[in-house]
């Protein structure tokens, strides 16, 4: 098999199972390419979700903010959120622990990128809005003012060719119905929660998922003056330094806060109820808050690794059920792979060789390769924020000292922890700075002291 027999043409036909971020991306840059050639590609995409809908029935369920960084390519594509699609404009970050907490500013103030707070589907299960809210909504749109085509059925199989001149064959329908579609080229952009992901590992090319672990959401209504008063335009980050919570957030959104949790383990909706429950995190709602009766709530997963052979020859994977940051910028990581998939596919060809080279390769080296630096950073994370001596004495010295290089580098060292900002490899050589670690060495000393003392006036105090 020579790669020089599989490439797009003109004419050829692009299926894109999953019409979310990572299927819209692939699409447009997909449109660009074929200008570029100077050839007409078909695209379809294939759409079972109703992105008119609230709450799960529209949603692809993700805590859907959208990095400074990630915003700036939009805006370079040429793709311009309404107002009514961004929720929140977010001025920076609150970041707790279970006894001190301290506000992020963003560490480059010449950047004139925004984040934005957004929903996926249109907005909260029980919500009363009329407009629409959702930004998968929006892409989809957007790439249908362009030319492309949409089935609103899901899709129910895949067959690939058995020899080289054989087309693939995307099976869909629903009510009992089953109708087909060949394609040069299918892309799996249906994400980690999808139900599809079963049938492509039977499909025996080698695919093998990435590992994943539950997370939770909830939205929360709220008066939005209080919103405005409590959050300040700031997403609230939590490190309380408690099990089974490693990551947690509050993300303002007019009249809505998203909480997402991520835990060391599989979450449930106790969890949800024990994180309200935390004093620290009760400061940021109302006094007499109670849980509601009604409430929009999801349990979806999070992949914690990147996916063996995701691609073959005529198919190739984009996405969380290829590669994606861990715990970060799933959103970006969307538009990453799904950049260097199109690309690819229209500069090198669509057989298993030109996606285990032009794509899988660079995405690894981008996206997989760092993602080993992040669990080993977000380990010794985890090991830090449990000792609330360590962190209260640095993060009150360094507010102390704010406007000076210590109080800044700390500040982008976190921004860029929560934020997803910067490549987890220079989070670490931002960690390790040996300046930043020599300040902070009577710091430690200090609050090691007054902690051990602390702890023998205790026990004194019990023996007595």
């Amino acid at each position: 098999m020579t790669e020089n027999h599989l490439r797009l043409k003109n004419n050829s036909k692009i299926a894109i199972i999953g019409g979310g971020p990572a299927g819209c991306f692939f699409a447009n840059d997909a449109i660009q390419q074929a200008k570029k050639l100077g050839i007409n590609i078909q695209i379809t995409i294939f759409n079972s979700k109703d992105f008119t809908q609230r709450g799960p029935s529209g949603c692809n369920m993700s805590a859907a903010v959208i990095a400074g960084t990630l915003h700036a390519k939009l805006v370079r594509d040429g793709i311009i959120l309404p107002e009514s699609i961004i929720r929140q404009e977010i001025k920076g970050y609150y970041f707790h622990t279970e006894e001190y907490g301290i506000e992020l500013y963003k560490p480059d103030q010449t950047n004139r990128s925004s984040i934005m707070a957004v929903y996926r589907g249109n907005g909260p299960l029980y919500s009363t809005h009329t407009e629409s809210h959702s930004l998968d909504g929006f892409l989809l749109q957007h790439v249908v003012n362009q030319g492309v085509s949409v089935i609103s059925e899901p899709v129910l199989d895949l067959n690939l060719p058995s020899d080289i001149a054989g087309l693939a064959t995307v099976i869909y329908g629903k009510g009992g119905q089953h109708n087909e579609m060949e394609a040069d080229l299918v892309v799996g952009a249906f994400g980690i929660n999808s139900s599809i992901i079963g049938k492509i590992e039977k499909l025996n090319f080698g695919y093998i998922p990435p590992k994943t672990i539950r997370t939770c959401q909830m939205e929360i209504p709220l008066d939005p003056a209080f919103i405005k008063r409590s959050f300040k335009d700031n997403i609230q980050v939590f490190a309380l330094g408690i099990e089974p919570f490693r990551f947690a957030s509050m993300v303002p959104k007019d009249n809505y806060v998203t909480v997402s949790l991520v835990g060391s383990r599989d979450l449930t909706s106790n969890d949800l109820l024990d994180f309200l429950n935390h004093p620290v995190v009760r400061k940021n709602l109302p006094h007499d808050w109670e849980m509601p009766e009604k409430f929009c709530m999801c349990l979806p997963k999070i992949v914690l690794s990147h996916a063996t052979n995701p691609y073959t020859d005529r198919f190739v994977l984009v996405g969380d059920a290829s590669i994606s940051r861990i715990f970060k910028n799933g959103l970006e990581s969307a538009y990453i792979t799904s950049q260097l998939a199109a690309r690819a596919a229209f500069e090198n060809g669509i057989s298993n060789e030109d996606f285990a080279g032009h794509y899988y390769k660079p995405a690894r080296k981008l996206l997989a390769m760092d993602n080993k630096l992040g669990v080993v950073i977000l380990a010794i994370s985890d090991f830090i924020t449990r000792q609330n001596w360590l962190v209260k004495a640095r993060l009150s010295y360094v507010e102390d000292k704010r406007g000076s290089w210590i109080a800044n580098h700390l500040n982008a060292l976190l921004w860029n922890m929560v934020t997803g900002d910067a490549p987890y490899h220079n989070i670490l050589i931002q960690a390790l700075h040996p300046l930043f670690q020599i300040k902070l060495i009577p710091v430690t000393i200090k609050a090691l002291v007054i902690s051990i003392i602390k702890y023998l006036f205790r026990r004194k105090d019990c023996q007595e």
